[in-house]
């Protein structure tokens, strides 16, 4: 199979039978105000599903892709011929997502979890994953939450612990402190899965006896060892989203919390109406950040992800069955980018960033080393001893810096200071903002860096540099300084961001500036993609601060350590 396919989102529908307290408000003899024409029972092509209004002469047609009727063994068929296939996709590193979508009492939360005689779509996913687990070896585990006012919580987890849904640099949703239980046997599942179900949230309203007051998310993770010698982890997921239903508060009798509960419930179902529409519009902004419901479903609608959306139907209910298929038939026309993901191994040779970066600056001569420095005006090599208090500061500047005669005048800083002094000007040179303009610096700052009298004015000959194919005038050693900090520091930065790429989890914590949590973040992150520059942090809830800050804490440390390596010699 491709790399990567284009996958429509997949809609079927599914009416539940009149239940017992239904049948004699019909006078003994219910009809449904929903079929299906010219069905084709082996065809997964498309079907016309016909909706007629038993007390008008209103009638809807629309276009779907399945349809399942009263009369069939719904949640078994329905598995065996939609959410089956997506299975073995998902230990080939592909994800995807089945969600039931319908009006309050429509069947939904009976088509996700059935009954213990009748399981529904969750339990039957869970069970024929474990069994491909047994035969090739792979891991599965489990997280279930809901979407409760618009808040996340755990529902493995004892108390009401929240969660926070987070976008990485690619846009993939990231849900911050959800656990992950490993399960092993389909009983392990049932138990996990059961204290999870008593967890959610439901009341007692004028249209159900359990009404679900939030959306429910199961998410089945499988993570299957690679062949060859790669060692790399082929890591898929399933989300098995089972949505509250839309309500009238009038035929609902919803009072206090009920009100609020309904009104989040149906202003989330707007907002995924609009990003539907949206992407049926090809709208340059889809609005997924309008509700945490649009946001956990970004993935599946216009996405990366297989997508089956199962509209559950009252056959009773006309206008609330039009409603929910004519939103169901505008979501066929969405199109996801269907990509398999693998996730690395981390590399397990010990990368040491200080002294990588040590190692580097060296090389290129933008440290002190104790053995040699280049001596101002002809470039020999002589013993750091022999050189004159003016030594730190000419280096630093290369030839063309301030005079001997004016260092050797200065008697407000000792050596040791005015070299620590020239290596924090170059530090922040090249710490500064990516953003910041530091084309130029005034005579006079320099010179009250150094104590130096504000009327000296350096003459140096003028040269020329090439600097990306182009040559570019030098005419001061501030020139030629503020070019050679611009270089430092974007080589700095790339080597900075190759080693967050392949530093382990431990190393990371041993960086300066990147704790437990960041650490954390930084493995997560570059398990779908690599960091391609410092700015990646920032899709991780990083401020662009942060990130400053914690490359500075990196740089200057190793300063500070070669200084403590000066002193001991």
């Amino acid at each position: 199979m491709d790399a990567s396919c284009t996958s429509k989102v997949r809609v079927i529908v599914r009416v539940r039978p009149f239940l017992s307290h239904e049948i004699p408000a019909k006078n003994g003899n219910p009809s449904s105000c929903i079929s299906v024409l010219d069905r084709d029972s082996d065809s997964r092509d498309e079907v016309t599903v016909h909706l007629q209004d038993p007390e008008t002469s209103r009638k809807e047609c629309y276009q779907l892709d399945a349809f399942f009727g009263q009369d069939d063994n719904n949640l078994r068929s329905i598995f065996e011929r939609e959410v089956s296939p997506l299975i073995p996709e998902m230990f080939r590193g592909r994800n995807a997502t089945v969600f039931a979508y319908g009006a309050t009492g429509s069947g939904k939360t009976y088509t996700m979890q059935g009954t213990n005689l009748l399981p529904g779509l969750m339990p039957l996913a869970m069970s024929t994953i474990l069994s491909i687990c047994q035969r090739t070896g792979s891991r599965a585990e489990i997280s279930y939450y809901e979407v409760y006012i618009e808040r996340c919580y755990d529902l493995l987890e004892d108390g009401a612990k929240e969660i926070v849904i987070q976008d990485d640099k690619d846009g993939q949703v990231h849900l911050k402190g959800l656990s992950r239980v490993p399960v092993n046997s389909i009983s392990e599942f049932q138990e996990v899965f059961s204290r999870g179900i008593q967890r959610r949230k439901t009341a007692d309203t004028g249209l159900n006896d359990v009404s679900s007051r939030s959306h429910g998310v199961l998410v089945v993770a499988v993570s299957t060892p690679g062949s060859g010698d790669s060692g790399a982890v082929v890591s898929g997921k399933l989300n098995l989203i089972d949505l509250a239903g839309s309500e009238d508060n009038r035929r609902s009798c919803n009072e206090g919390i009920g009100l609020i509960e309904s009104s989040k419930i149906n202003q989330s179902l707007f907002a995924l109406s609009n990003v539907i529409r949206a992407l049926n519009n090809k709208e340059p902004r889809v609005p997924y950040r309008d509700s945490k419901l649009t946001r956990i479903l970004q993935d599946s609608l216009g996405g990366a992800s297989h997508a089956l959306m199962v509209a559950c139907l009252n056959p009773g209910e006309y206008q609330e069955s039009v409603r929910t298929v004519s939103l169901a038939a505008r979501s066929r026309h969405i199109s996801n980018f269907v990509q398999s993901t693998h996730k690395l191994d981390t590399p397990k040779v010990k990368v040491d960033m200080e002294e990588k970066l040590r190692a580097w600056l060296e090389s290129r001569g933008k440290t002190k080393t104790p053995q040699k420095l280049r001596s101002p005006p002809t470039g020999t090599l002589v013993n750091a001893k022999e050189r004159g208090s003016s030594v730190p500061f000419r280096s630093l500047f290369s030839d063309e810096g301030l005079t001997d005669s004016c260092l050797e005048s200065t008697n407000f800083a000792s050596e040791e200071n005015r070299e620590k002094i020239g290596r924090e000007v170059l530090l922040r040179k090249v710490l500064s903002p990516i953003n910041a303009n530091v084309n130029q610096i005034r005579h006079e700052e320099l010179a009250s860096c150094y104590k130096c009298p504000v009327h000296f004015e350096p003459k140096t000959p003028s040269t020329a540099t090439c600097a990306n194919d182009k040559f570019v005038t030098i005419s001061t050693p501030l020139d030629k300084f503020n070019a050679m900090s611009s270089s430092i520091k974007s080589s700095l930065m790339q080597e900075y961001v190759d080693i967050l790429n392949t530093a382990s989890r431990e190393e990371l914590l041993e960086i300066k500036g990147i704790g437990v949590k960041i650490a954390d973040y930084i493995v997560e992150l570059r398990e779908t993609s690599p960091l391609k520059s410092l700015n990646d942090l920032e899709k991780i809830g990083l401020s662009s601060k942060q990130v400053y800050n914690m490359f500075s804490k990196a740089a200057r440390s190793i300063f500070d350590n070669q200084d403590d390596g000066a002193q001991l010699q």
